[in-house]
């Protein structure tokens, strides 16, 4: 029995645009008459097509066509046919007198191979996909395949293909990039429709051409562990606060300054407290500030004695800060586990294993132990969120596409006439009710025109993917606890003061020197025995040690599980 197409208007075209559809029903009937309409650079050559004419489309490669043309007597130079344009037409008309165009091909020749005993041309054409890739620009690359990418995990798009990028940036994607039969770039997503765009009943296929190619068992991964770290600098400033005042000089001021001139002694000198806080290891912050000896004055303490100082640099009371920076390294280590249906289980798993690792450079860290500090205590980390959920996602949805095109292995084709297969693209998806009751999405199509034997024959091949089970949301996983408390303190100074044997307030002898002690060092300026051991004068701080946790890098780990639900399409034989 001949059979022929008897499709539903606007089905296909509905699904494309996004909107309700029926699918299309193919059944059998009477064949049409058909022809080839080939036009090369515009003229059309369908008349000297001769043998057989193969179009092969697969979703995410680049279209292939093949023809020979018989080229009438006179000069031929093969290597002029190189690049022309082609464009290739299924034209047929039923029973009715319908008459319907299908366009099969559009490209370009890519080598032609001249047969001067038989005349004949054969042109291997292309629809050349990576190079309309190449030549489009990042943003328009961007706009056409979406997915994520990461300058953290690839090279700079800078100076590179543009046909890797598209290719990179599909990783994350459970779709394929192809031309249309027109020659137009697109997208074509790997998951079947729920309901079908074409159909195809009983005594739609040729006979004994139904076949199923099914994945093997180590093909079909389910447990994927990705490694990713991500290392940041954190830039550490610590500063130390130093505070002395002279046991007289308990009160500020004036006061303060009375009560030292009872019993005067040696003070320090602002030079003293400077080199102490920088000869500690520490930058200077601000100065020394605090109450130095005031100005002379004729009565400053009321008891009718006039003040001279010859000296404008000692203190009574003085403050200093001390600074330090330090870069600390952070890393955050991140295990994130993707599993399917199967991979849960230690029996039944079939293993991968990813990694990713990305770092922040900052000429700010680089610079900042040299540079003049500032301010008090502090830690910035030099963190960059935006490209911490960029790689991660990348990685992330990257990952799930690996373990849903592990699934998606097993391949069920049939052949047609081609005119039952006229509107069948790698978008969409068909169901097939004879000899096989299976529903997939259209991964290639193979048409076969014999112009000697009048035949005209697709292959249509479908993705069946298996697996099942429920999917998580692939959230970007939360960063591991790495922080650490402030680091604080502030150091108040001691006085040892010596040239007596007996403290001249309280009457008590005096302890030896202790070189050990902080603060200032000095001698009192009156004598109660002149055997009295004589005090260094100086001044003398240090600097807080810092721990290790604060210096060596700082780790944190993160483990989070992700499931990835398969879908389980229709395959029974």
């Amino acid at each position: 029995m001949l059979i022929g197409a008897q499709p539903l208007a606007s089905g296909p075209l509905a699904a494309a645009l996004g909107e309700a559809y029926e699918p299309v029903y193919v059944v059998r009937g009477r064949a049409a008459q058909w022809r080839l309409r080939l036009l090369v650079d515009g003229e059309d050559l369908s008349a000297q097509l001769t043998g057989l004419v193969d179009v092969d489309r697969e979703e995410g490669a680049a279209a292939v066509a093949g023809f020979a043309l018989y080229l009438p007597p006179g000069a031929v130079v093969p290597d002029d046919w190189k690049g022309k344009a082609v464009s290739l037409d299924y034209i047929s008309r039923d029973r009715y007198g319908v008459v319907t165009e299908s366009r099969r091909f559009t490209g370009r020749i890519e080598m032609p191979e001249w047969d001067p005993t038989w005349r004949l041309l054969a042109c291997d054409c292309s629809d050349q996909l990576q190079q309309k890739v190449e030549g489009m620009t990042i943003v328009e690359i961007d706009a056409t395949t979406g997915g994520m990418w990461s300058a953290d995990l690839f090279e700079p798009t800078s100076g590179r293909s543009h046909w890797d990028y598209a290719q990179e940036r599909m990783e994350s994607r459970a779709a394929s990039l192809d031309c249309s039969p027109t020659g137009a770039v697109r997208v074509t997503n790997w998951a079947a429709a729920g309901t079908p765009h074409f159909v195809f009943g009983p005594g739609t296929t040729l006979d004994e051409s139904v076949e199923v190619d099914l994945q093997p068992l180590g093909a079909a991964t389910n447990y994927l562990e990705i490694e990713a770290s991500y290392r940041f600098p954190r830039l550490w400033q610590h500063v130390q606060v130093f505070g002395w005042t002279h046991p007289e000089a308990g009160s500020s001021g004036i006061p303060g300054f009375c009560q030292w001139r009872v019993w005067t002694s040696d003070l320090p000198t602002t030079e003293m407290i400077e080199d102490a806080v920088t000869g500690a290891g520490l930058t200077l912050v601000g100065g020394v500030g605090g109450y130095k000896l005031p100005p002379s004055m004729s009565d400053p303490c009321g008891d009718g004695q006039p003040w001279k100082n010859l000296f404008d640099n000692l203190w009574l009371s003085a403050t200093a800060s001390g600074a330090r920076r330090w870069v600390q390294q952070v890393t955050e280590n991140y295990n994130l586990l993707l599993t399917a249906t199967g991979g849960e289980a230690e029996a039944t798993r079939v293993i991968a294993r990813d990694s990713g690792s990305f770092a922040v450079e900052s000429n700010q860290a680089d610079e900042w132990e040299s540079g003049q500090p500032s301010g008090g205590s502090s830690s910035t980390e030099l963190s960059d969120e935006a490209r911490r959920v960029a790689a991660l996602q990348t990685l992330l949805r990257g990952g799930a596409v690996q373990l849903l095109d592990a699934h998606r292995g097993t391949t069920l084709s049939w052949q047609t006439p081609t005119d039952l297969a006229l509107g069948v693209d790698l978008v969409h998806t068909v169901r097939l009710e004879d000899k096989a009751l299976a529903q997939g999405k259209c991964r290639r199509i193979q048409d076969r025109f014999d112009l000697g034997a009048g035949t005209a024959i697709t292959t249509i091949s479908v993705a069946i993917s298996r697996g099942g089970g429920s999917g998580d949301a692939l959230v970007t996983p939360a960063r591991p606890e790495t922080s650490l408390p402030p680091i604080t303190g502030a150091a108040i100074l001691a006085t040892q003061l010596g040239g007596r044997l007996n403290d001249p307030i309280t009457g008590v002898p005096i302890p030896p020197y202790d070189d050990t002690r902080l603060g200032f060092s000095g001698n009192w300026d009156v004598a109660d025995d002149l055997t009295a051991e004589q005090f260094p004068r100086r001044f003398k701080v240090e600097s807080t040690e810092i721990s290790e946790t604060y210096r060596d890098e700082r780790i944190g780990e993160a483990s989070v599980h992700y499931r990835v639900a398969i879908p389980n399409d229709l395959l029974e034989l």
